[in-house]
């Protein structure tokens, strides 16, 4: 997966009609919220193998955190 391509997935997995980039800080996000994490942790297993607890995005700020996760 590219990182343009990641960028577009996670616009898909926050419903948001943002635009949004890896500098993106999660908490500027309304979309950002304990279902969003949820999400984000599905696609991340589902697309990267990746396997997150909710504590982990208590370190992540940014888009940026989530693609490095991810091994982007």
């Amino acid at each position: 997966m590219t990182r343009d391509e990641f960028l577009n997935e996670m616009v898909e997995v926050l419903q948001t009609e943002d635009d949004i980039s890896f500098d993106t800080v999660l908490a500027d996000l309304d979309e950002w919220d304990s279902l969003s994490v949820m999400a984000t942790m599905a696609f991340l297993d589902k697309s990267f193998g990746v396997k997150t607890e909710m504590k982990d995005y208590k370190m992540m700020k940014t888009i940026g955190d989530i693609a490095a996760k991810a091994g982007l």
